[in-house]
């Protein structure tokens, strides 16, 4: 489950903006962004007795480490489906984690939102897609 939570910052974000996983990481607001999804995540994962390998603080600590120091320019594997025109694991990773929220009595606002998101930004570029095809 702490893979899930680290990839629901990661994959997601970088996802959404295209971007490498320094570039977020590097970000002025990254911890901010990084910390309200993951406090989100723990507080579903403490209502549903789901204990995890490590603290708040040291998920942000691999966040940080991973994004500017170990894989700076890697393109998250959401982001891969995404280029590719593939279905994303988005409803597996955050939508997971909202829907655990949800059969604990918890509204994960943030994954919802980026859940819903993710959907959108598919649903545009299939848009794109027809409407290049039917213009050839």
């Amino acid at each position: 489950m702490t893979k899930v939570i680290f990839n629901s910052v990661i994959n997601t974000l970088c996802t959404l903006f295209e971007i490498q996983m320094g570039e977020f990481g590097n970000f002025e607001k990254a911890y901010d962004l990084g910390r309200q999804l993951i406090d989100e995540a723990y507080d579903i994962c403490e209502r549903a007795g789901i204990t995890l390998v490590s603290t708040r603080d040291e998920e942000m600590t691999a966040l940080d480490r991973n994004t500017r120091i170990d894989m700076p320019l890697h393109y998250p594997s959401m982001y891969q489906d995404m280029i590719h025109d593939r279905p994303t694991e988005v409803d597996y990773i955050n939508g997971y984690i909202a829907e655990l929220g949800r059969e604990h009595h918890y509204e994960a606002h943030t994954h919802i939102f980026l859940t819903n998101l993710v959907h959108l930004s598919e649903y545009h570029r299939a848009n794109e897609k027809k409407a290049k095809e039917a213009a050839k």
